[in-house]
């Protein structure tokens, strides 16, 4: 990493590091505006901004660091989601909106009309588990009816609350439907689907990474300190060798994420994101079962910290594409590779990633 990364890294660290108590403790929403004005003022959620616009120029692995801290600390806010959603904003020259901004699936049947008298644009149609829906102020959805492909941002509260539950962790995941409701801005683009997807799968993938690496500590630090028949549980081979699956499956996704980041920063990403995508899906069945494993009867209760990040690992698995998804992704990425060769496909990637390090 560049002396800047670490600096954001230290800095993002200790912020979360404080939060995480109180994020773990929230049930209003004047604790969810209390904690999300900190971040603000730090100025988080800016960091592809411009920097002659107040916010910090970063990069794709910029945001990876906070994505990842964000996951090991466990934080209980939509920092994650509002840094992508500016960044696309930002990229298609809407105005960013003030406060929290969180990004919403649209179902299919979704359409855009005109207003006969004001000519906005309005929008009908729902959006299926969105994350923090109920206390966004905003959401970047996309519809793609006979009026074209559009990238489309609308207020949460245009909308009607009409379901949903709270992911495994207890963060709410809302229904949101709207009829006609006012298009705040738009902007056209090819496949925002694909593209949506792409963008949220880095970011969860990333966020997988550090939940992975605190489940490990944790797991790693209670058989260090919990003995049976007379010596540590980390004595016994037959732990240790949990342990180091485990610490591989923290490590490979760790390596895939920078790497799709390093590629999304190259402006290619597509193959890199959706191999990574893949590669924590798989990684969370495996290290979860790890980790319960080795803590027995305590790692399910509520006071102890392993479940903060085993039931998040278990909701984010499936947002933003879960295996099936990405492997048909994946799949035809290869076969279309096949008669240009693919090792050559493969090289080229790597050999592109290698000369923007250097």
């Amino acid at each position: 990493m560049t002396e800047q990364q670490l600096l954001l890294q230290e800095t993002v660290d200790n912020v979360f590091e404080e939060l995480a108590a109180n994020d773990r403790c929230l049930q209003s929403s004047c604790d969810f505006n209390s904690q999300w004005h900190t971040l603000q003022n730090l100025g988080i959620d800016n960091l592809f901004i411009p920097e002659n616009k107040g916010g910090f120029s970063g990069s794709w692995e910029d945001a990876r660091i906070i994505f990842y801290l964000s996951g090991r600390h466990g934080i209980a806010l939509p920092i994650c989601e509002t840094i992508v959603a500016k960044k696309l904003l930002l990229d298609h020259n809407i105005p960013i909106p003030q406060g929290a901004i969180t990004i919403g699936m649209s179902n299919p049947g979704c359409s855009i009309s005109k207003d006969r008298r004001s000519g906005e644009l309005l929008f009908s149609g729902g959006l299926s588990a969105v994350p923090w829906g109920s206390q966004s102020s905003t959401v970047l959805t996309f519809c793609d009816d006979k009026a074209g492909n559009k990238l489309i941002l609308l207020k949460c509260k245009d909308g009607q609350l009409t379901g949903g539950r709270p992911n495994e962790a207890g963060e709410p995941r809302n229904n949101i439907e709207f009829e006609k409701a006012r298009v705040l801005d738009s902007a056209a683009l090819p496949e925002p689907f694909q593209h949506l997807m792409k963008m949220g799968a880095l970011m969860r993938a990333s966020q997988i990474s550090g939940a992975l690496d605190s489940a490990l500590h944790l797991s790693i630090m209670h058989t260090k300190n919990r003995s049976q028949f007379g010596r540590p549980l980390a004595k016994f081979q037959a732990i240790q060798q949990q342990l180091a699956i485990f610490a591989e499956e923290s490590a490979a996704v760790n390596c895939a994420t920078r790497s799709a980041a390093r590629s999304e920063d190259l402006g290619d990403s597509l193959f890199e994101i959706a191999a990574t995508k893949l590669r924590a899906n798989r990684s969370v069945g495996a290290a979860t079962s790890i980790a319960h494993q080795v803590h027995g009867a305590i790692g399910f209760t509520r006071e102890y910290d392993l479940h903060h990040f085993t039931q998040r690992l278990w909701s984010w698995r499936s947002e933003f594409g879960n295996d099936r998804f990405w492997s048909e992704s994946l799949g035809k990425q290869v076969l279309a590779a096949k008669e240009s060769g693919f090792w050559q496909f493969i090289t080229a990637r790597s050999d592109a990633s290698t000369e923007q390090q250097e």
